[in-house]
């Protein structure tokens, strides 16, 4: 059914199941600190697949980096409600 899309919507779970068994772990500052290399890292990739990959792989490659990071901030947002419901 989804089987262009399966492996964008994995990529994106994966990050966002990885960083809010983060936020179980560590402190609200860790978090926000690793959420926001994360973000960067992924920014970065975004501007690589724009400029120098062009073309659809850039897409393709930017379309990844686009998942991992809306996967990481959405973990983000939960870890933080979680860690302040305890």
């Amino acid at each position: 059914m989804l089987d262009g899309w399966t492996p964008l919507l994995l990529l994106g779970l994966f990050f966002a199941f990885m960083m809010f068994f983060i936020a179980r772990k560590v402190s609200k500052n860790v978090l926000l600190l690793t959420s926001a290399i994360m973000s960067l890292l992924c920014i970065g990739l975004i501007l690589f697949s724009i400029f120098v990959v062009g073309g659809w792989e850039g897409m393709g490659l930017g379309f990844f980096a686009f998942t991992i990071f809306i996967g990481v901030w959405i973990a983000t947002i939960f870890g933080i409600i979680y860690q302040n419901t305890k």
